[in-house]
């Protein structure tokens, strides 16, 4: 955990210095800066999230399944929004955990997906689906309290983006489905979006949360 919090750390002094840079050579003012500071933290922060579970799951033999569906519910994510751990090691540890378990999950339910006729597999797809849809519809885009997203122009841009997003994943997914050599990554990308739907629910955010509170009691533990 230390480590993690160093390298926290030097990511957000590195993002305020080039910010405060950048600002002073193109004469922005501080809340540009904070805006330009923010960004490229989150910016540094998902690079190192991303190179930490392509190591992982290489290691564990899940890298082809556990990319697809970080990559999946990541470019969801950018409309979508989503509730976020209070402290970016436990992002770090949470997301990390969270993207290896569905990998994994993805590896195993491909070896049934197989050897499935393409009918029973558009069935389901279909419905989940709507019900994607559905909640995307009700929920996206989920702020938070660091990044509130309160003007109607932009929530009904990030939501129609949420909803163009999903539908061309899900188009994706049956298309794939129909290819016998593609066919596993449409499992794949449809629990990378089921994912990303999931934190933007009320549901999705209380499990955030517990998770949450759940590594910083270890986190307090472990330094007791």
């Amino acid at each position: 955990m230390k480590l993690i919090k160093v390298i926290r750390l030097s990511i957000h002094e590195l993002s305020t210095r080039i910010a405060g840079y950048i600002a002073q050579e193109t004469h922005k003012d501080y809340r540009i800066e904070n805006r330009m500071s923010f960004g490229l933290e989150l910016f540094l922060g998902t690079l190192i999230k991303i190179f930490i579970i392509t190591i992982l799951a290489y290691c564990l033999g899940i890298l082809k399944e556990t990319l697809v569906i970080t990559i999946t519910a990541g470019t969801l994510r950018l409309a979508s929004g989503g509730e976020h751990c209070s402290e970016y090691y436990r992002c770090l540890v949470g997301g990390t955990i969270c993207f290896l378990l569905l990998g994994w999950g993805a590896r195993s339910l491909n070896h049934l997906l197989f050897y499935s006729s393409i009918d029973s597999i558009v069935l389901p797809l279909t419905i989940i689906f709507l019900i994607t849809i559905s909640a995307l519809w009700k929920y996206a885009p989920a702020d938070t309290a660091n990044k509130p997203i309160t003007k109607e122009d932009e929530i009904a841009k990030y939501k129609k983006w949420s909803l163009i997003m999903a539908t061309l994943f899900f188009g994706m997914a049956v298309l794939f489905s129909r290819i016998g050599m593609l066919r596993e990554y449409s499992l794949i990308i449809t629990i990378g979006v089921l994912e990303q739907t999931f934190t933007v629910t009320p549901w999705g955010y209380s499990f955030i949360r517990f998770i949450d509170n759940m590594l910083g009691k270890a986190t307090i533990e472990s330094q007791a």
